[in-house]
């Protein structure tokens, strides 16, 4: 791709989604089902472009546009978040077209995705301190207006205003830390913050306040309450939420891993992280509601991805929100149809709860089967990284996840056959997540900056949190602590309770 494609195609990756806005704000009343479509269009054609970025970039080519405040560029780990980006919008807003069709606010979800598709570009692809802020800023507006699409209902007002008031602190914390790095340094240019120009109690505050944006804007303790009461807008708006909303914490904290890095700043990351990692596990575990539990289940996997920030895990940040945001968008927009399937088939029989002998072998199975399958195809496959922390953390985490589907399975087929039937499943599976792993690092590896910890600390914080995990597991099924199952259980039905608040001026 030439030079001037590649400034072109960066260039519409921003204006084209903008452009799309200004035609569903002016003619959507009139021509609702064409403007959807054309939504979904736009950001299908911005997927395109920005696999085409990735090709180039992969050979070694940086498309870059614009001066000075603006100015924007495409290296590799730029170009991995436009797919992200523009395939989970691409997928929303198709969705969309038939979810919507006939809503009189549709014109309104497609003035707001593309608002919010333009925003998230501008934020992956600035260079300049001001670009990102603007695009984080522009990005939690597109929200809470596509939050206020059916503005009518008590609980969507809420979940504008709990989502306003986080980001209004985010936005707030970034813009005050913008100001004082540029005050000391002299510059915006985020290649500039490599030098070392800003050092001591300055850079410490400049860090906390970039972590406040960041955990509020990804919905981490203190500032979690806002995502479980974004449910009553749309579901291709949850959908969004993964195009560089939710995960956006994650991006910011990468993209400015320079000012991020002080000691202060990764504590509390990794404290904040580690405990709504484990906060939102818990109560997506007893939420009755398909999309509740969805909503803190995001919630808890952006504890994770806040987590392995803190550690200076970037890989393992970035494939994780990659391959979340994807997944997730998926789970929401297929919501509705879980939801049916559930509604025809709650008269036929449950799994048989498995008890005493059985139960131990099948959680000693569920354990060592998918370890045993990651163990293989680490082995296999020879373009694995082992040295890289980032990639064995994201083991760690496909064990976890491996191990919780292999329960759910051997509950249904508490046998033998269950048994082989699951590792012939989970060895390929393993051998295709080390494969795409490792070479999903190995490409973003030139503009992810290094490891800020220790490998032993790391990996100290790693065993503790797989301590506790496991810890919550063993308390899981202990017969033993019934009583405490049951008082933790309430008070989880009722931290994850969201009440709407109607008085006041959004009344």
């Amino acid at each position: 791709m030439s030079v001037l494609l590649e400034k072109a195609a960066l260039i519409t990756l921003v204006v084209a989604p903008l452009l799309t806005a200004f035609a569903a704000s002016t003619l959507g009343r009139r021509a609702p089902v064409l403007i959807v479509r054309l939504g979904a269009f736009t950001a299908a054609t911005g997927f395109l472009i920005a696999a085409a970025l990735a090709f180039g970039s992969a050979r070694g080519e940086v498309a870059s546009v614009g001066a000075g405040v603006f100015a924007l560029a495409a290296d590799r780990l730029a170009v991995a978040l436009l797919l992200l980006i523009f395939g989970v919008s691409a997928v929303a807003q198709g969705f969309a077209v038939r979810y919507l069709a006939g809503d009189s606010r549709a014109w309104w979800f497609t003035c707001g995705a593309g608002l919010l598709t333009a925003a998230s570009a501008t934020l992956v692809t600035a260079t300049t301190l001001i670009g990102i802020a603007v695009g984080w800023t522009g990005t939690g507006v597109a929200l809470c207006l596509l939050l206020g699409t059916y503005w009518q209902l008590p609980s969507a007002r809420d979940g504008v205003r709990r989502t306003a008031l986080a980001f209004l602190i985010g936005d707030g914390a970034l813009w005050a830390a913008v100001a004082l790095v540029s005050a000391q340094t002299g510059s915006i240019e985020l290649a500039d913050l490599r030098t070392g120009q800003i050092g001591g109690p300055l850079a410490s505050v400049a860090a906390v306040l970039v972590v406040i944006a960041a955990l509020s804007r990804s919905a981490q303790i203190p500032f979690h309450r806002w995502l479980p009461a974004t449910l009553a807008a749309p579901t291709p708006v949850s959908a969004l939420l993964h195009a560089g909303v939710v995960n956006g914490g994650g991006i910011l904290l990468v993209r400015l891993s320079p000012l991020s890095g002080s000691e202060l700043a990764a504590g509390l990351v990794i404290v904040a992280g580690a405990a709504t990692m484990a906060y939102g596990a818990i109560i997506m575990a007893v939420k009755p509601d398909i999309k509740g539990a969805l909503a803190y289940s995001t919630m808890a996997q952006m504890g994770f991805m806040i987590l392995t920030c803190g550690l200076g895990l970037w890989a393992a940040a970035i494939i994780h929100l990659f391959a979340h945001g994807f997944y997730k968008a998926t789970l929401f927009l297929s919501s509705g149809s879980a939801i049916s399937r559930g509604r025809r088939h709650t008269a036929l029989p449950h799994a048989a709860r498995l008890t005493g002998r059985a139960r131990l072998l099948g959680s000693a199975a569920a354990a060592t089967l998918p370890l045993a399958a990651l163990y293989a195809a680490v082995r296999l496959v020879p373009t694995w990284p082992g040295d890289h922390a980032a990639e064995r953390a994201l083991l760690i985490f496909a064990w976890v996840t491996g191990a919780t589907a292999t329960w759910g399975w051997l509950q249904r087929r508490p046998d033998v056959a269950g048994a082989i039937g699951a590792a012939a499943f989970l060895l390929p599976a393993a051998l295709g997540y080390v494969a795409v792993v490792g070479a999903a690092a190995r490409f973003l590896a030139p503009s992810l900056p290094p490891t800020t910890l220790p490998t032993t600390t790391t990996w100290v914080i790693v065993a503790t949190a797989v301590a506790l995990l496991s810890g919550l597991a063993s308390l899981r099924w202990s017969p033993a602590a019934a009583p405490l199952q049951r008082a933790l259980y309430t008070h989880a039905l009722s931290a994850g309770s969201i009440q709407p608040r109607t008085t006041g001026a959004l009344k």
